[in-house]
């Protein structure tokens, strides 16, 4: 757990001071699903994109390098050079008023990208663009890697650009891995005013921790969720989370040898139920027969925060033409002051960490560039606080059923002239101009940030494990705390 709370800096699920003695391990996040949580990033209608290998290459055959006809092909080799900044508050609104003061934290953002011929080892193919992100804080310095596989594929009259997959590991040295069902469109090409579309959240994410913690997650189209994670020692070798349709979900493991199920029903008649079922008791000595398994023992009833029959995963994507670029993104002018904006607007629920979290990406396009800026705009709004650090909280936590805390994250990249450069084989002479087409923001925007959330849910997790390692000994002895 050390491990994860200096990694990610989750100030309301890490500032206990106590360390639990049952368990030594991180407990690793949940993330999949924002997974499309990034920017549908784009070449700009009319300058054309690069042309990424239509078919990827078989299962752990290299990336094939970008090729065009364009006279501004990106290929290996090329860079491309962005910054900006990242911003992170954080709001604590417990309903008997917050022991946490509300913080804010910004951060100075560097990511250079470069188009390389690796293989792609998740096996989805496409075409590399590896990144190096470098974050500082005032107290802080952070530099993540990525790699992103992408491909076009012909759709209609036109071209869709798509992510295949992603990997990123931090300088905690913990991998996090993305591979998508059916690639993910960032944009539609030539792009067209009033265009539409939206991607599937179904796919696998993986994490593998420098301290042996691992898991394994499988997302569905409709946002449902199985999810597996191990850990190489401690009282809870394993944990297990399923979510339904319904919104109902089921948290089970076993915590030294005894197994539990915390279970979370459906929005009924305005509240939640959450219970916990604990093993049928041991017969007493001399008796006979087998004890009557035991109920499930209630321990909340929240208010419903979210709606019966929940599309638990929805996501939107436009194309506005003409549109001024805003003076946050600090475009150099080089680019124009104009171009298209993609806007994507994604929105997930977990019921089982009681988490709501709405995700907006806007990507402005410059004619004959490409992408020159995104800003991103993340919330993440937890409905259940595991502390039980507020006189509510009873039993596994504050089951409130109104917000009670508000992570608000957001991220702005702009591509920039000095230190973005392309060396083409397939251009008449080599330049060093800079690069049009710029398909590496794709890249330098999403690897960076998904890891950023994936370590917020980590946190989220570990205050979840956490809470039950004080509450699990009372159900032991069959009472409640």
């Amino acid at each position: 757990m050390e491990a994860v709370e200096k990694r990610a800096g989750f100030r309301p699920y890490c500032c206990s001071s106590s360390r639990e003695v049952y368990i030594h391990v991180k407990i690793p996040a949940m993330l999949f699903g924002a997974l499309a949580t990034a920017a549908l990033l784009a070449a700009c209608g009319g300058g054309g994109a690069p042309s990424l290998p239509t078919t990827p290459p078989a299962t752990g055959g290299a990336g094939s390098p970008a090729v065009s006809s364009s006279a501004h092909p990106a290929t290996v080799g090329d860079t491309f050079a962005f910054s900006g900044s990242s911003l992170e508050n954080d709001v604590f609104t417990y309903p008997v008023g917050s022991p946490f003061p509300s913080t804010s934290t910004a951060a100075k953002v560097d990511e250079n990208v470069v188009v390389t011929a690796s293989a792609d080892p998740l096996g989805a193919g496409g075409t590399d663009f590896h990144t190096t992100t470098t974050s500082v804080g005032t107290t802080a310095t952070h530099v993540t890697t990525g790699d992103s596989y992408y491909s076009t594929v012909s759709a209609g009259s036109g071209t869709n650009f798509v992510l295949n997959a992603q990997q990123s590991v931090d300088d905690s040295k913990n991998n996090y891995e993305w591979v998508y069902t059916t690639p993910q469109i960032l944009d539609e090409l030539p792009e067209t005013a009033g265009a539409t579309w939206s991607n599937s959240p179904a796919g696998s994410y993986s994490e593998r921790d420098a301290d042996g913690a691992a898991i394994v997650r499988m997302t569905n189209a409709d946002g449902t969720y199985s999810e597996k994670d191990t850990f190489p020692t401690g009282g809870m070798p394993s944990m297990n989370f399923v979510v339904a349709p319904d919104g109902s979900g089921t948290w089970s493991f076993v915590y030294f040898g005894t197994p539990y199920v915390v279970s979370f029903t459906a929005p009924s008649a305005g509240s939640i139920s959450v219970s916990v079922l604990t093993p049928t008791p041991a017969p007493s000595p001399g008796a006979t027969g087998t004890p009557p398994p035991n109920p499930p023992t209630v321990v909340a009833v929240p208010s419903a925060w979210f709606s019966p029959s929940p599309k638990l995963y929805q996501e939107s994507d436009a194309v506005s033409t003409g549109v001024t670029f805003p003076s946050t993104c600090a475009v150099p002018s080089t680019f124009g002051t104009s171009g298209n904006e993609i806007a994507q607007t994604i929105t997930k629920i977990d019921p089982i960490l009681g988490l709501d979290e709405v995700t907006n990406t806007t990507t402005y396009t410059a004619q004959g560039f490409g992408p020159v800026c995104v800003a991103m705009n993340d919330v993440q709004t937890y409905y259940y606080n595991f502390l039980s650090d507020t006189i509510a909280s009873t039993g596994l936590g504050n089951f409130a059923g109104t917000p009670q805390i508000t992570k608000t994250y957001t991220q702005t990249l702009t591509l920039q002239t000095a230190g973005t450069s392309i060396q083409s084989e397939a251009r008449s002479t080599k330049s060093t101009t800079v690069a049009p087409i710029s398909t590496a923001i794709f890249a330098a925007d999403r690897t960076a940030f998904q890891a950023h959330i994936a370590s917020e849910r980590t946190q989220a997790r570990t205050a979840f494990a956490k809470m039950f390692l004080r509450f699990a000994p009372t159900l032991s002895l069959g009472g409640k705390r």
